[in-house]
């Protein structure tokens, strides 16, 4: 499968997974919903590199994939503090942003970045733009406040998981899944102190079904993320990054079905322009 596939895969993948992790916003811990997710993806990475034998650890691992795991930490608390304060397809658009680090990471590593390329980029960022300023049209002086907290949240989200992105890209040259494995470890170490600290002044409340789901999104992220890191070692990580920005498309859509969250007309417009910028950076 070639690096492009890969990259649209992930981008799929990790769609699946910031959906996920939105359902249950607002009605269980945010240290519970990351606890869970990233679990899940932790014992993913580690049965993967057993089977495929590919499970290794090194200083180079253990530094970078704690880093990296450290980034993607703040990354999505950032992320799901969004969810709380703004629609979920506009939080997740602005926290594609992200794409612009690995972007420039590519540039001065010296990969090279096409013009076509040059305009997807241009355009995919203009359609998060636009999400943005679709999610606040026709809003109260109240709304408007809550909209600007999480673009807020939704940026610093994006900073964060850039960085993480580069340094797990550096790491996973040694060992994707061992990389990956110790990447979650502070934030299964993290959220379960928090988890356990919070526990002792209220019941958790996280019930089978809820765990379910959360598995499930664990699962999309250490795949999304196993074919996200695959195709940047194959090619282009500028490249990479930009088809894995398809994933605000795919939570949004999501939303619509299943949780019956509308989208405006701008918004649905700004998911287009996502998408042909996608499509230019592909070709």
């Amino acid at each position: 499968m070639s690096y492009v596939a890969l990259g649209l895969l992930s981008g799929l993948l990790l769609g699946v997974w910031k959906f996920g992790l939105s359902v249950y916003r607002g009605r269980v811990s945010v240290y519970s919903i990351v606890l869970v997710s990233a679990s899940a993806a932790a014992i993913a990475y580690l049965v993967a590199g057993m089977l495929s034998r590919t499970l290794i650890f090194d200083s180079e691992d253990l530094v970078e994939g704690f880093l990296g795991g450290a980034c993607n930490l703040a990354g999505t608390l950032l992320l799901l503090e969004g969810y709380k304060r703004g629609k979920i397809g506009v939080v997740t658009g602005i926290a594609a942003s992200c794409v612009l680090i690995p972007l420039a990471y590519s540039f001065i590593i010296g990969e090279v970045i096409s013009p076509l390329m040059a305009a997807g980029v241009a355009v995919l960022f203009l359609g998060m733009a636009t999400f943005y300023i679709g999610s606040m049209r026709g809003r109260d002086d109240k709304s408007a406040a809550m909209s600007r907290d999480a673009l807020f949240f939704a940026f610093g989200a994006a900073v964060f998981w850039g960085i993480a992105i580069v340094i797990l890209d550096v790491g996973t040259l040694v060992s994707l899944t061992g990389t990956l494995t110790v990447s979650q470890v502070p934030q299964v170490a993290f959220t379960l102190t928090m988890v356990l600290v919070g526990a002792r002044r209220a019941p958790v409340g996280i019930s089978g079904r809820m765990v379910a789901v959360l598995v499930g999104a664990g699962l999309a992220l250490a795949l999304g993320n196993m074919t996200y890191f695959a195709a940047a070692n194959e090619g282009d990580i500028g490249v990479v990054s930009v088809l894995g920005a398809l994933s605000p498309l795919v939570t949004a859509l999501l939303a619509v079905v299943f949780l019956r969250e509308r989208l405006a007309r701008l918004e649905v417009v700004a998911l287009g322009v996502v998408l042909v910028g996608t499509v230019l950076v592909a070709l």
